[in-house]
């Protein structure tokens, strides 16, 4: 793979006149502010800032934050989203392990760039692509040049495949079997390693490697222990499915085989902890291990309620995550934010269990923060990089605006998305992906679904 070309230049931008919300609580909110971008980087915020140099971006009539930060998404899956329906026939795990070991290289990447487009339209600037599919080296240089070309930051982890956990092992190893791999099979820490120092060089600092394990739902003693202490040794972030699903909790629970094990810690980010128990709880906290939750996709299937209460109670951080769009309909953190925000009150009888504010919080700075970005981007703060969204507070269904962050979590929709900046490189502009070809991405995964579908003798209509 050659480098990664055809993204926009970076200069000298002035973002002019927005409600700025800038997540930062050393500087806080500004109504009519301005921020001043320069190479990549956030060098002042505030009111009537000066900057005669630089191309003004007329952001009057918006609201500017900080891009939103997606904490659990398998990029990969989005091929999949024509052929998902519901059940154990048709659903998401069945039609998942149908197809998944019939993707080739070129798939994996058409899939990443369809997700990666959709979500950079609607506000997503940074992304934790969980590769739980990677059948090759060649897999996951393709998927990183199809994440990187499109100008997110991205934190990648390389996982190989797995299943649901409401599986014994031996069920599992014979769906996994179908990629020629096994659940006793360690993944390749070698060519990961290699991959991530090959890669880091040419990503001009939007990308981070790690690692997503299986875990002990999913794996033998033996090859968890072994991938969890491969991991620390190359110093890899690591990513886990935990406590998803109750058939999961039913047969083993996780957290606390990992504490026995003294493998919890703050490298550590579990996805979903629907139904973790309260001593598990405690052990994430004291083990500063943050979680991702996933409503949209939690909903659609039946996995249970996010305990966003209960991980704030106890100090954990909780950021936000579409874990895959092949079932959670489409790139929409709006909808994610709202949702979370009903499903807690009414989950906690009290409608402002989680505030807008908060929320906001989690799909910003504090999933910056739980993927170790935040001292990189997360909050529109000087010295940081330049990665923003500007949202139409006069649209239709937005105005009028009194409390923007109420505006941005239940009012607005990837629709409203006017702006979208990353690592200062406008990728969107009026509306409009200044840089992506929509069609010809569409087109390619169109074209690779089919292609999967074929290899795997899955007629589609």
């Amino acid at each position: 793979m050659g480098e990664v070309t055809g993204l926009p230049a970076r200069g000298h931008l002035l973002v002019r006149g927005a409600t700025v919300l800038t997540m930062d609580t050393g500087i806080g909110e500004i109504a009519g502010g301005d921020v001043e971008i320069r190479d990549g980087v956030i060098v002042a915020v505030g009111p009537g800032l000066a900057a005669p140099d630089a191309d003004v971006i007329d952001a009057s009539g918006c609201i500017a934050l900080p891009g939103f930060v997606d904490t659990h998404w398998h990029l990969w899956t989005t091929l999949l989203r024509g052929v998902i329906g519901d059940g154990h026939t048709n659903g998401w795990f069945a039609r998942k392990a149908l197809l998944a070991p019939h993707f080739r290289p070129e798939d994996t990447a058409a899939g990443a760039r369809l997700a990666l487009a959709e979500g950079l339209a609607a506000g997503v600037t940074t992304v934790h692509d969980w590769a739980h599919n990677v059948l090759s080296s060649e897999d996951a240089e393709a998927n990183l040049a199809g994440d990187l070309d499109l100008g997110a930051r991205v934190h990648w982890s390389w996982g190989v495949p797995s299943t649901t956990p409401g599986l014994s092992l031996q069920q599992m190893s014979a769906v996994v079997s179908a990629t020629g791999r096994d659940v006793d099979e360690p993944m390749d820490f070698q060519a990961l390693v290699a991959l991530r120092n090959v890669w880091l060089p040419r990503a001009d600092d939007r990308l981070t490697v790690g690692v997503n394990v299986r875990g002990p739902a999913r794996s033998t003693a033996d090859v968890y222990r072994h991938e969890f202490a491969e991991a620390r040794r190359h110093e890899l972030p690591i990513a886990m499915h935990c406590a998803g699903t109750r058939a999961e909790v039913a047969r083993i629970r996780q957290v606390r085989v990992l504490a026995d094990d003294a493998l919890l810690g703050p490298d550590l980010l579990f996805a979903h902890g629907n139904h973790l128990p309260p001593e598990d709880i405690a052990l994430l906290a004291e083990a500063g291990v943050p979680v991702s939750i996933s409503p949209l996709s939690e909903l659609r299937l039946a996995m249970g309620f996010p305990q966003v209460s209960e991980f704030l109670a106890a100090g954990i951080r909780v950021s936000f995550s579409l874990d895959t769009t092949a079932i959670a309909a489409s790139a929409d953190p709006f909808q994610a934010m709202r949702v979370a925000v009903g499903l807690e009150g009414t989950r906690r009888g009290d409608a402002e269990a989680l505030a807008p504010r908060r929320a906001l919080e989690m799909a910003t700075i504090e999933g910056a923060r739980s993927l170790g970005l935040g001292d990189r981007t997360g909050s529109l703060t000087p010295g940081k990089r330049a990665d923003l969204i500007l949202i139409r507070a006069d649209a239709l269904n937005v105005a009028p605006v009194v409390d923007p962050a109420v505006a941005v979590v239940h009012a607005a929709a990837p629709a409203n998305v006017d702006t979208v900046i990353v690592d200062g490189r406008v990728l969107k502009r009026h509306g409009r992906l200044t840089a992506i070809d929509e069609a010809a991405i569409v087109a390619d995964a169109s074209a690779s679904l089919r292609r999967v579908c074929d290899r795997a003798g899955f007629r589609l209509a």
